[in-house]
């Protein structure tokens, strides 16, 4: 992945939100000599600037690299070409929506293992449903998360299952690491994931991952819908969140999505719910 600074009289602001937005998207701590590589920046100026967002808070040492601070990544901040794909994704989840007439939404994990929603198009259906945005949801029983965490490197999905604090929120929520490792290994062989009744009871949802330039996962989309619905038009969501994780990946310029193999009780929070809602006329 290669960025570009502005020619502008702020070149220096330029520069930082260049580092910020770089690092938003770097899965790993990363060395000065690497950061001014990407960045086509004098090694003397990036160590600089990686060391004032140091003393601001902004970044951490990690060995002998940055990476963003856990309170920078947590708390729902996004970049780079996380930013770009939420402007890219508006037209294909539209047309997800329209033509399944189900809710899409994509989105990011966060550094502590929760996915956080950046966009969405709700279905027109009068019983559907949807998702407030600024709320965290654990990846482990999400079909989001479940879709990005295994695309990942090995050794993130051992920290994701040793991270453990898999706790039940339905009856139908998979807390055990050894079901959640064969979740992972079918989802990364299939190209999608899918969740019934596991986060919310009555909801259940498809999702597939989105690459970026540099080859890593850095997003997913997915369509959700009333259980009932959604075992009815399954084969049509699978094949529309995988066909829009690919138009969405190749606008980024990245690899696309694995093929998928042929064959084969809770209250509903305010904030996560499936709402029963009068058009407007």
């Amino acid at each position: 992945m290669v960025f570009t600074f502005m020619n502008s009289s702020v070149k220096s602001a330029s520069r930082v939100l260049d580092m910020l937005e770089f690092l938003s998207v770097t899965e790993k701590p990363i060395g000065v000599s690497d950061v001014a590589r990407r960045l086509r920046l004098p090694k003397s100026s990036a160590q600089a600037l990686l060391r004032t967002l140091l003393g601001r808070g902004y970044l951490v040492h990690a060995g002998l690299g940055y990476q963003l601070s856990p309170l920078v990544g947590s708390g729902g901040w996004i970049g780079g070409t996380v930013a770009r794909l939420g402007q890219l994704a508006k037209t294909v989840m539209e047309s997800a929506a329209e033509v399944t007439g189900e809710s899409a939404f994509l989105g990011v994990l966060t550094r502590d293992w929760h996915v956080q929603y950046v966009s969405k198009a709700v279905s027109k259906n009068d019983v559907r449903y949807d998702a407030d945005l600024e709320y965290l949801r654990p990846a482990y029983c999400t079909s989001l998360g479940l879709a990005i965490i295994a695309h990942r490197p090995a050794e993130d999905i051992e920290r994701f299952l040793r991270h453990g604090g898999f706790k039940h929120i339905t009856p139908q929520t998979i807390t055990d690491p050894v079901a959640l490792r064969r979740a992972l290994q079918k989802a990364r062989r299939e190209g999608y994931a899918e969740i019934r009744d596991a986060r919310v009871t009555g909801a259940s949802g498809v999702s597939a991952p989105v690459f970026g330039p540099d080859g890593e996962v850095i997003a997913g989309i997915n369509l959700a819908a009333p259980s009932w619905r959604y075992s009815k038009i399954r084969p049509l969501l699978t094949a529309n969140v995988i066909s829009s994780a690919r138009e969405l990946t190749q606008a980024l310029g990245g690899m696309s999505p694995p093929a998928p193999a042929r064959g084969r009780t809770t209250t509903v929070k305010s904030n996560e719910r499936m709402a029963i809602r009068e058009r407007r006329q």
